[in-house]
């Protein structure tokens, strides 16, 4: 096909069932991947956690969990729209906007992140 020919149609909605929303703290030494519906599925721990104590370890996974699983709610309330839900549903539902986790995201992580 042209991309005359595929320009009219639309884009193909993602496999929700699937997807896996990841977040890394800012010097990638810490991801935590959740599913849609905000379950742990991965845990990755680079080789520069181990000059950090064990609190500052824990401090920092939880808080890339609990990004991560914000994250996955902003997926969530995509996957609502799409298939028709209003705004108010996600809102009343608690899902964060994507603009909203971007500003959770620098708060936490710092303006540059």
């Amino acid at each position: 096909m042209t991309d005359l020919e595929t320009a009219g149609r639309a884009e193909a909605p993602p496999d929700w069932q699937n997807l896996i929303y990841e977040v890394f703290n800012p010097d990638y030494s810490v991801g935590v991947a959740c599913d849609r519906s905000g379950l742990v599925v991965g845990l990755h721990l680079g080789h520069e956690v181990w000059d950090n104590s064990d609190e500052w370890l824990a401090r920092e996974v939880v808080r890339t969990a609990r990004l991560a699983y914000l994250k996955s709610r902003v997926g969530r309330r995509a996957e609502l729209l799409h298939d028709g839900a209003l705004p108010s549903l996600a809102d009343s539902l608690g899902m964060p906007t994507a603009a909203q986790y971007d500003l959770l995201e620098k708060a936490e992580f710092g303006r540059d992140f």
